[in-house]
C-alpha cells in the first residue's frame, strides 16, 4: 500500500509538493548572519568537508518530520566542527548550493528516489545530480559517480541498496542574486516505471 501511495505521490503531487513543502521549510531556517557557503575547487572538498556523510542525523521527530534545512545553517555547522549535519536531503542541497556557487557545476538537482525490496515497504533516499559540460553526475555522500542518462542515478541509488526503484523525482536548483538556492517550479520532473 505504501509503495502505491509512493507512485502515486511521484505520478500526481511531487513537481509541486516537493518544492513548495521544501522550500518553504528550507526558507523558514534562512537567517542572515549565518556563515556564506564556503568556496571548493573541487567535489573532493566538499566530500570531505561533509566528512564523508559521516556526521548524518535524522530530521527532527526521529525523521517523521521531513524538513530541508537552509545550507548556510548547514555551513555553520561544518564551520563549529557539529558531530552531525544533516539526512540526505540537507546534505543534497549542500552539494547542490555548494557545486552552484563555486562553479563547478553548470546545473543542479535536488533528486528523490523511491525503492523496494521485494516484499517489503519502501524508502526514500535524496542526492545532487549535476552537469558539468557534457558529463552528468550524482552525488549523496562522496565522491560524485557518472549517470549515462537523466535517470540512471536513480537506479543506482535503488541498486546500491539492493532495492528496486519504484519512483523517482528531480528538481532544478537555481541560485538567487544574493547566492542563496531556490528551486525551480518548471524545473521539476518525475520517473514512475
Amino acid at each position: 500500500m505504501l509503495n502505491r501511495l509512493a507512485r502515486l505521490f511521484y505520478r500526481r503531487l511531487y513537481r509541486v509538493l516537493v518544492p513548495l513543502w521544501y522550500g518553504l521549510t528550507m526558507n523558514l531556517t534562512r537567517l542572515r548572519r549565518w556563515p556564506e557557503i564556503d568556496h571548493y575547487m573541487n567535489t573532493r572538498e566538499i566530500a570531505e568537508a561533509l566528512r564523508w556523510g559521516d556526521g548524518w542525523r535524522p530530521d527532527p521527530l526521529r525523521g517523521v518530520l521531513d524538513v530541508l534545512m537552509d545550507p548556510r545553517k548547514f555551513q555553520k555547522r561544518i564551520n563549529e566542527g557539529a558531530t552531525e549535519f544533516g539526512d540526505c536531503d540537507d546534505h543534497a542541497m549542500y552539494w547542490c548550493t555548494a557545486l552552484l556557487q563555486s562553479g563547478i557545476a553548470d546545473r543542479a538537482w535536488f533528486a528523490s528516489a523511491w525503492y523496494a525490496k521485494p516484499g517489503e515497504k519502501g524508502k526514500g533516499h535524496v542526492v545532487c545530480v549535476f552537469e558539468r559540460g557534457t558529463a552528468r553526475l550524482w552525488c549523496d555522500y562522496g565522491d560524485p559517480r557518472p549517470t549515462l542518462d537523466t535517470w540512471g542515478w536513480a537506479t543506482d541509488v535503488a541498486e546500491g541498496y539492493g532495492a528496486v526503484l519504484l519512483a523517482a523525482g528531480m528538481t532544478e536548483v537555481t541560485l538567487r542574486p544574493n547566492l542563496s538556492p531556490k528551486f525551480r517550479f518548471k524545473g521539476a520532473k518525475t520517473l514512475v516505471p
